[in-house]
């Protein structure tokens, strides 16, 4: 099943909107341009196979927690991590709606960081749906992994 861009985005736009009070809106950066950037990565297994990855500079994350958790106080690194991660959590269940069933999504594995390039080896991206709110980008991708060979190996 091809993932579809509209469908990301209206599945993006109900998450973020029922967690921040702040208008989402498709397009912008294709990647942060914060120093520090988080990134939160849920696999899918099953019938299908992948992976969804949500970043997004920890300046946004940051809002991202302080809504969730209603709090104004500094977050530390585990509330921002418990944030983003149920983030892409929620977004990977959606999008596993959409997929060739059953299917089962993961716990989420969350990176903290600057200047990282993140993988998950061997899978191919098959969407990339970039966001902007609150002047911050939001990047949500689909990856789904290749059949065995397909990457040459």
């Amino acid at each position: 099943m091809t993932i579809i861009t509209t469908e990301i985005e209206d599945i993006d736009q109900m998450i973020w909107s029922t967690l921040v009070d702040v208008p989402l809106h498709p397009g912008g950066a294709a990647a942060p341009r914060d120093d520090s950037t988080v990134t939160a990565i849920v696999n899918i297994d099953g019938a299908w196979h992948g992976a969804v990855l949500v970043r997004c500079p920890f300046a946004l994350a940051s809002l991202v927690t302080a809504a969730m958790f209603q709090s104004d106080a500094e977050p530390s690194f585990e509330e921002v991590s418990d944030a983003l991660g149920e983030v892409a959590n929620m977004v990977a269940g959606n999008v596993k709606a959409l997929l060739p069933q059953p299917s089962a999504i993961s716990l989420p594995t969350v990176a903290l960081g600057s200047q990282y390039e993140i993988s998950v080896v061997g899978t191919r991206v098959v969407a990339t749906v970039p966001f902007t709110t609150e002047r911050h980008p939001l990047v949500v991708s689909v990856l789904q992994r290749l059949e065995d060979g397909a990457d040459g190996r």
